[in-house]
This record gives C-alpha cells, sequence and structure tokens, in this order.
C-alpha cells in the first residue's frame, strides 16, 4: 500500500499533467486557427487594386502623426493602415494620384505632403537654406582670400613728445621714492 504523501504526490501530478494538456490544446488550436485565416490583403482580391499601386499613391504622403518622419507607405500604425485602406477604396472607385492627394491635404493639412507650401511665409523654408549656404560660401571665400595674403609689416612706433614728458615725469616720481 502506498504512503499517504505518495499519493498525495501522484494525484497532483496528475492535476497538473491535465492542466497542461489543456494548456498544449489551447496553444495548438491557436496556431492553427492562426494559419487557416483569410489572407490579410483580402480586400485587394475584391477590388482588383495591388499593394503596390496603393504604396505608389502612399510615397508621396506622409504620417500626420509621426510628425513628418515616416512616409505613409512604410508607418506602421494603425491609423496609416486605415489611411492605406482609404486609398485603395479611392483607387478602386477610379479616383487618380492627384486627387487623393488633395483629399488627404484637405483632411489633414499640409503636413500630409511632408513639405511646406510654397506660398507666404513658409517661403523662408525653401530660401533660407539656400540663402545660408551662399552666405557660408561667401564668407568663407573671403576668409580665405585674407588668409592667403602676404603680411604686411607693422610700421615703427613713432613716439610722441607728450608720451615722452608722462615717461620722464613717472621716472622722477619713482626715483623719490627709491
Amino acid at each position: 500500500m502506498a504512503s499517504p504523501l505518495k499519493a498525495r504526490t501522484i494525484r497532483d501530478s496528475a492535476t497538473h499533467s491535465t492542466t497542461l494538456r489543456f494548456a498544449l490544446l489551447a496553444i495548438y488550436l491557436l496556431v492553427i486557427s492562426s494559419f487557416s485565416s483569410p489572407p490579410l490583403f483580402a480586400q485587394d482580391e475584391a477590388t482588383g487594386i495591388t499593394a503596390d499601386e496603393v504604396n505608389t499613391v502612399a510615397r508621396d504622403l506622409w504620417c500626420p502623426l509621426c510628425g513628418g518622419r515616416l512616409r505613409l507607405d512604410s508607418c506602421e500604425l494603425k491609423a496609416c493602415a486605415q489611411m492605406r485602406e482609404v486609398i485603395e477604396i479611392k483607387l478602386a472607385e477610379g479616383e487618380d494620384a492627384e486627387s487623393i492627394r488633395d483629399y488627404f491635404l484637405e483632411q489633414y493639412g499640409p503636413q500630409v505632403l511632408g513639405e511646406p507650401p510654397r506660398q507666404g511665409f513658409n517661403w523662408l523654408a525653401w530660401i533660407l537654406p539656400a540663402v545660408t549656404v551662399a552666405g557660408g560660401g561667401v564668407f568663407l571665400w573671403l576668409r580665405l582670400q585674407q588668409m592667403s595674403r602676404p603680411l604686411r609689416p607693422t610700421p615703427a612706433r613713432v613716439a610722441r613728445p607728450e608720451a615722452d614728458e608722462r615717461e620722464r615725469r613717472l621716472d622722477e616720481e619713482l626715483a623719490r621714492y627709491d
């Protein structure tokens, strides 16, 4: 006959074994169901629009949430995925890339274009870099010209009469204290 401690250990291990079997079965079913799900781009088959066609339009647009750091075709935010779906729908409806661009410009503002508009105060963003580079080039050219000139000898110092008078009086004052 088995001891009570041994019987308890066998009973506990059987309970853990059953729990482990259920967990493994759940994981197995989850893996099987994920592989048997329909493809992620099921809409492509329905609309006839390929991902390349969507990305061609999305390359010209920038993510409005990323602060203009990522293009719409490479951003992985859910909002950008939804924007790509809108592009797909609009392409399926027959709209051209320019009208889709205008739609997103109206919805999200100029930051969706990834560049400031060329009007008003925003011209500074286009002109200032060129002016800065040109100004820096002129500064360097002038500085190099200045450095390449030969040094002129400095003229000898000519003593002025009032300076001589001051030095003589200073010497007399100092001589009194010696």
